[in-house]
């Protein structure tokens, strides 16, 4: 099975209106892209873990907010952490969050897991950035 060149992306995020404006701004830059979103970080992991433990399965652009209920991203990241590194391998995390507190910032900046810092709300812009990111780190 070949993988497709475009990256899927996953959006977790408690805020059930900014998974649909980011599923919107992703499909009007990249209309074939798949994506999938969650409103409950624990099933976003459950599937991370089940759909991307093979070589085969696509590469992937994860939007991780940082305030949630139930799990900060933070935590997200730390159970992130335990997943093989076949699993690791397919993602780019970007911490997606309104947060203003520049902590945030300067602990997703020194993250090994976390590719960078995107501001809510999405736009297109970023989702150009994030795909040219991403093609670039997948070339290195």
């Amino acid at each position: 099975m070949k993988k497709n060149t475009l990256p899927n992306f996953i959006v977790i995020d408690d805020d059930r209106t900014n998974n649909i404006i980011c599923r919107k701004i992703i499909l009007s830059v990249a209309p074939e892209a798949a994506i999938e979103t969650f409103f409950d970080p624990n099933a976003g992991l459950v599937h991370i873990q089940s759909a991307y433990g093979s070589h085969e399965a696509n590469n992937v652009i994860l939007l991780l907010d940082i305030n949630m209920p139930t799990l900060f991203g933070w935590e997200v990241l730390e159970e992130f952490r335990k997943f093989s590194e076949i699993v690791r391998n397919h993602f780019k995390i970007f911490m997606l969050s309104s947060s203003v507190d520049p902590n945030d910032r300067e602990r997703a900046d020194n993250s090994p897991l976390v590719s960078g810092y995107v501001e809510k709300p999405l736009t297109t812009l970023k989702v150009k950035a994030l795909l040219y990111q991403s093609k670039e780190m997948s070339l290195n």
